[in-house]
């Protein structure tokens, strides 16, 4: 499973770089593409300390696993934040809609700042796990269950909103349907991350450190991916209809890509009336 979720992570990354380089190719870079390139600087951060830490002993691996323990948490929040400012971008002509986006912004960035803050707080004041390493022979914080808790219920409401908010604003939004299903099915992809969220919390409550540290691997992993499935599949798609060699069926998508061109690199905007 680690060599899995290893190839998986490498692969988050690689998605992650292109696609900040593909927004900013086509003068498309924004606040979603910015919290992607937060979530490519911590997940690089991330896997540094991964080695680190099982390279490493004494306070150089200490130092490590505060910044494995953090980065994590930066990397969940960066990408749920990045998905959300998609959604935010393709909001249209609803402030009360765009209203409550914002706030789901505001909550996620609480949600963040009380994890660091009760992570951080428990760590620093309780000090032992630095002398008692777990199971891997090395030192980890690991976090209290009422913590553990508050994670995994913000993951689960993070979750909930990311999918039932893009399914609400596009469900009557006019696109050909082979797009519709497309973005529908991108957006919905997020609740693999609360699966995800779920395999790290069994471990941290039953005090299990080798499925705590699998299930962190396959939330870091999943976070990478899904944050940027929107840009990279659309991209592909529109790269295989761009090279295809039946216009005739294709005729309703690229009558609608044509009519947007690179505005419209991920197919959200409404079809335009004649």
């Amino acid at each position: 499973l680690p060599v899995v979720t290893g190839v998986f992570e490498v692969l988050g990354l690689v998605l992650t770089t292109f696609r900040i380089y593909f927004r900013i190719r086509i003068g498309r870079f924004w606040w979603e593409d910015a919290w992607a390139a937060i979530m490519l600087l911590s997940g690089a951060i991330w896997m540094s300390s991964q080695w680190g830490l099982l390279l490493t002993s004494g306070s150089t691996s200490i130092a490590f696993a505060w910044t494995y323990m953090i980065t994590f948490t930066c990397i969940v929040t960066a990408g749920r934040m990045s998905i959300l400012f998609s959604i935010i971008r393709i909001v249209h002509g609803s402030p009360r809609l765009k209203k409550f986006t914002h706030l789901c912004a505001a909550f996620f960035a609480a949600c963040w700042i009380i994890l660091i803050v009760e992570k951080a707080w428990q760590c620093a004041t309780d000090r032992s796990w630095e002398h008692v390493p777990v199971s891997s022979g090395k030192p980890y914080c690991s976090v209290k269950k009422k913590i553990s808790i508050f994670q995994f219920t913000t993951d689960c409401v993070a979750v909930l909103i990311l999918v039932v908010l893009p399914l609400r604003m596009l469900w009557k939004v006019k696109l050909p349907r082979r797009q519709r299903r497309m973005i529908l099915s991108i957006f919905a992809s997020s609740i693999v991350l609360a699966f995800a969220a779920l395999f790290h919390t069994v471990g941290q409550i039953l005090n299990r450190f080798v499925v705590m540290l699998a299930g962190v691997n396959v939330q870091i992993a999943t976070s990478l991916i899904v944050c940027n499935l929107l840009v990279v599949v659309t991209y592909t798609y529109r790269f295989l209809l761009q090279d295809g060699t039946s216009s005739s069926s294709t005729k309703d998508t690229t009558d609608d890509t044509s009519a947007t061109g690179d505005q419209d690199d991920d197919f959200t905007r409404p079809t335009r009336q004649p």
